[in-house]
């Protein structure tokens, strides 16, 4: 399984490039070399070791409430078994992350857990654009996506992002502070019954040495990260 990124930096470049090369300089110790898919080759002035791969989207895309698009449209066209690793997901012991995945099963980071509020926020926002069925008790975080059945991963992005295509004016907007592509990680729900979760709640920094990795989920909130971190 390849470990990929998709960097297309649309907010917080600083901030998620501090995140990315300490990631990929970790991963390059343990002798995984990463494939990034990005517009430009952002890293190639560093010793990091990985593949780039050219990568571009429509400008229209490249909006704050799109905020998942590039990666939704990679993984809406790979073709071999990989573990996608948002930006914002800091990786120490890559080794750790893998005894935990089931390599027959789509693994994701973890479940957020949804009050009835919210509940009924995302239900009203999904019935807008969508007729296919799906429930909204809790909400997958897709940090972590680790599959060998990519073909199923194709299909679920490909009906997202046709979804988007013919509502894009309702995906640029907020409702109810939510952005609706946020929905997209619920999707997955439709085609894929047996959901490897690999953390109860969200890998937290201060468990980095125990998890191998953590989800900086305040992700511009970065004092605690460089305090004590040898950084490229």
């Amino acid at each position: 399984m390849r470990v990929i990124f998709t960097y297309l930096p649309i907010r917080l470049k600083e901030v998620t490039e501090i995140y990315l090369k300490y990631s990929i300089g970790n991963l390059n110790n343990q002798n995984i070399i990463p494939i990034i898919y990005s517009d430009k080759d952002y890293f190639k002035d560093t010793e990091l070791k990985y593949e780039w791969v050219e990568f571009q989207i429509d400008e229209t895309y490249k909006q704050p409430t799109l905020w998942s698009y590039p990666k939704l449209k990679v993984l809406a066209s790979i073709s071999f078994p990989f573990v996608h690793l948002d930006n914002d997901l800091v990786v120490n012991d890559f080794n750790k992350l893998m005894n935990i995945i089931d390599t027959d099963k789509l693994n994701l980071g973890y479940k957020h857990p949804l009050t009835e509020t919210q509940t009924n926020h995302f239900t009203e926002i999904y019935k807008r654009y969508s007729d296919t069925p799906l429930k909204f008790n809790e909400l997958n975080n897709t940090c972590i996506i680790a599959t060998r059945d990519y073909f199923n991963i194709n299909k679920t992005y490909s009906d997202v992002l046709n979804v988007i295509e013919l509502n894009y004016d309702f995906f640029t907007k907020k409702y109810n502070d939510i952005p609706p592509i946020t929905l997209n990680q619920q999707y997955l729900n439709v085609y894929f019954n047996d959901i490897n979760y690999l953390y109860e709640e969200n890998p937290t920094f201060e468990n980095l040495n125990v998890n191998g990795i953590c989800h900086m989920a305040e992700k511009n909130m970065i004092s605690s990260f460089i305090k004590n971190k040898i950084l490229i």
